[in-house]
């Protein structure tokens, strides 16, 4: 990965979306020691004006459905900081719309990781006891958010081609993630129209049947050589992300035991034929 020091000129901004639970906040620690940037957090702001109310963050987020003043409140911080001269991290889920020339960042993760995350973290404003109810409450939290933005300015948090780059985070570690993320960083910088996309392997849904395992071993010994073997093609639908071609790829990633495949990743549905998780196959 591009080893970009902290000590380098001005590089941008890197605004952080994501999944509920998938590690923006560790991973943000890491960019700023490593770009030695600052640091604007929407989410601590939403926490405490919660806490403040007297609310969990589930009932604030109901709460701003029918309160936008809230929201354009911390819109205003956002759209200000378009105007700083500085290496900054932005963890935000709009900041990708407000502030403008940032590397638009997606954190995914699966929905049953983000609510161990989240349990394990027992930050202020999470009040769920069971994994079953946090998976609950991020639901809800999530299907709140999306109608909030779609009625407010018309844009969906979650449609993928917003984003310069996804990178999945249920398998891999933030230290990983984070060097992903540098990595990309300086590839857009070259190139704006850039759009890419990293996925653990472990996620996937390959098909049943015509995934050429012999290949898939092949490649991964190119890989255990230091070559590169090219994409896998995959699409997501409903938080499950099923590969539709050179499944090979992927499964050579896994092989190899590395952390993330680079992916042309789309979403739609859910594809025709039967699927097999590679986690419970590895």
């Amino acid at each position: 990965m591009t080893d970009v020091l902290k000590d380098s000129p001005v590089l941008g901004k890197i605004s952080l979306a994501g999944d509920l639970g998938s590690g923006k906040s560790t991973v943000s620690k890491i960019l700023i020691e490593r770009l030695g940037a600052s640091y604007y957090s929407t989410g601590a702001i939403c926490r405490a004006i919660a806490a403040s109310h007297g609310m969990t963050i589930v009932e604030m987020n109901k709460y701003m459905e029918t309160h936008p003043e809230i929201d354009h409140e911390i819109d205003d911080g956002l759209c200000a900081l378009s105007d700083k001269n500085e290496n900054m991290i932005i963890d935000s889920r709009m900041a990708w719309h407000f502030v403008k020339d940032t590397f638009r960042v997606y954190m995914t993760t699966e929905l049953e990781e983000s609510a161990k995350r989240i349990l394990r973290a027992n930050r202020e404003g999470d009040h769920a006891s069971s994994l079953e109810e946090m998976a609950e409450e991020i639901r809800a939290r999530k299907a709140s958010e999306r109608l909030r933005y779609r009625e407010q300015y018309g844009v969906d948090c979650k449609d993928l081609s917003n984003y310069d780059l996804v990178v999945d985070s249920t398998y891999a570690s933030p230290e990983e993630v984070a060097a992903c993320i540098l990595t990309a960083f300086d590839a857009w910088r070259a190139d704006k129209t850039r759009r890419q996309a990293y996925i653990c392997p472990r996620r996937f849904f390959y098909p049943d049947e015509g995934t050429d395992e012999g290949r898939a071993v092949q490649l991964s010994e190119l890989l255990d050589e230091g070559q590169t073997v090219g994409e896998a093609h995959a699409v997501e639908c409903d938080g499950e992300i099923y590969l539709t071609d050179f499944a090979e790829i992927a499964l050579a990633h896994a092989i190899s035991d590395l952390p993330l495949v680079p992916t042309c990743l789309t979403v739609g549905k859910k594809p025709a034929g039967d699927f097999v998780r590679m986690t419970d196959t590895l």
